[in-house]
């Protein structure tokens, strides 16, 4: 195993977040078409969303949930607050871009729909980490990235994706990068600041619930009678209205964000994106099998999709390169060689019992000699 050109690296116990936020993703996207149109309630939904992600804040509470946040007992501070105020308003900047694009009433295909769109999510989520996070990146995470943007172009070309591509796709990304950097800062304000993922989570419904809620009073107040909202309970279904919102408030919105919250604090940024890449390629799976008989030329999507998770999880360093010296610097090889220093370094030192409860460490000398020789030495020259 060790002479293998690839061997296994750490892989975390909680990984399989990673699978189940992909298929959170995935079954969302597929029971969405099955729904008629003129069945989702947005606002009712994201307001829904945004109630359930504020009473998540009981969870820890409720459940005697034991975490690492310094700030869980800490009154309000200006740091705290300067946190959080910075949080707030990445989230009003992307709540702010969306409702600028739905006014402008720009209608194009995204990029972050596309497999390009998730190479220039996993760029933005490098150069972000090492702004914000101080991250390092070597040899080998170089590699996987060219790998990872050559497979997803390929992966484009054979769905002919970049047909679809036009200006107002490029228009369509700007929210996605504010989201990336709110990531980012999530990522920032658990590892360096001992923030609760919970207590993120509540202040995201904070901010949607008051933004959302001032939305619905003015719809109602400009049409009391018919509004978006009533015309849709009239003429929807009562079981897809139901059904929409089990999927948007719970699944898109609410397990969606707390997953991928639990991902950022056990692991980092770019482990969401394996998330959403297993869910492109269900996915388009799905999609094909729905129509084989026109579809099935493009099962051969597969085979650049293996390489491009493949690249993704030697990026991620699930998966190791083990030759020329590739591996050297991997979180596994990094902390094999701070235990041998400090093995080494304890073998150097030795203790010594003042009392009980004080014991000095002194470094080891070996050639330090003992006293009765230097007896011996002077009984010697006496003679």
């Amino acid at each position: 195993m060790v002479n293998s050109p690839i061997i296994f690296g750490i892989i975390g116990k909680k990984i399989y977040l990673t699978l189940l936020l992909a298929l959170i993703l995935t079954l969302h996207s597929i029971l969405k078409q099955l729904i008629p149109q003129g069945n989702n309630i947005s606002l009712i939904n994201s307001l829904g969303g945004a109630i359930l992600e504020m009473i998540s804040i009981f969870i820890p509470y409720i459940f005697k949930f034991k975490g690492n946040s310094k700030t869980q007992t800490k009154k309000c501070t200006k740091v705290l607050f300067k946190d959080y105020f910075i949080f707030s308003l990445l989230i009003i900047l992307i709540i702010s871009l969306n409702k600028l694009i739905y006014y402008l009433k720009i209608q194009a295909y995204s990029l972050n729909s596309l497999d390009i769109g998730i190479s220039i999510q996993m760029i933005c989520y490098i150069l972000l980490s090492l702004i914000i996070l101080k991250s390092k990146y070597y040899i080998h995470h170089i590699i996987s990235v060219i790998l990872f943007c050559i497979f997803s172009v390929i992966i484009d070309v054979i769905f002919q994706n970049f047909q679809v591509i036009t200006l107002d796709s490029f228009l369509l990304i700007l929210p996605d990068l504010v989201v990336d950097l709110s990531c980012c800062y999530q990522k920032y304000m658990i590892d360096k600041k001992y923030h609760s993922y919970w207590n993120i989570l509540f202040f995201y419904g904070l901010i949607y619930f008051i933004i959302d809620l001032i939305e619905f009073i003015i719809d109602i107040i400009k049409e009391p009678y018919d509004n978006a909202i009533f015309k849709t309970i009239r003429t929807g279904e009562t079981k897809y209205i139901i059904l929409n919102f089990f999927l948007e408030a719970i699944a898109n919105d609410y397990l969606k964000k707390l997953i991928t919250l639990l991902i950022l604090y056990y692991f980092s940024l770019n482990h969401v994106l394996v998330s959403h890449v297993l869910n492109y390629t269900l996915s388009f799976i799905i999609l094909i099998a729905f129509n084989y008989d026109k579809n099935k030329n493009y099962l051969f999507f597969l085979i650049p999709a293996v390489f491009q998770i493949i690249s993704l999880l030697f990026f991620l360093e699930i998966l190791e390169f083990n030759f020329c010296n590739l591996n050297k610097n991997t979180k596994r090889n990094i902390m094999l060689r701070e235990e041998n220093e400090m093995s080494l370094r304890n073998s150097n030192l030795s203790d010594i019992e003042i009392d009980k409860d004080l014991i000095i460490r002194i470094p080891k000398d070996t050639d330090i000699v003992e006293l009765h020789d230097f007896e011996k030495i002077d009984d010697n020259n006496k003679n």
